[in-house]
């Protein structure tokens, strides 16, 4: 998967929480902190990769979860992520 994802806050707190949970929260703090558009490097996204898992342990549904794993894995070949709020 690549491309855009638009997400509310709700689920962006959810999709935070669970990286928190397989320890990629600092990927998910600098995400939820952009005030207007920062760039995350692939080398980030990776680092974020080797920590999780694809089934989630918490607060996020299964199907959601999946998605952003997936987000991030196209993000990772691609390079990186571009966040704006």
């Amino acid at each position: 998967m690549s491309g855009h994802v638009w997400l509310s806050d709700e689920d962006a707190e959810r999709l935070a929480a669970e990286m928190a949970l397989q320890g990629c929260g600092g990927l998910a703090e600098r995400i939820l902190s952009v005030e207007d558009e920062a760039t995350i490097e692939p080398q980030g996204v990776t680092e974020a990769l080797e920590s999780i898992s694809p089934d989630p342990i918490g607060p996020a549904d299964s199907a959601l979860w999946e998605d952003w794993v997936r987000f991030l894995e196209g993000a990772e070949a691609k390079g990186g992520l571009l966040v704006k709020r």
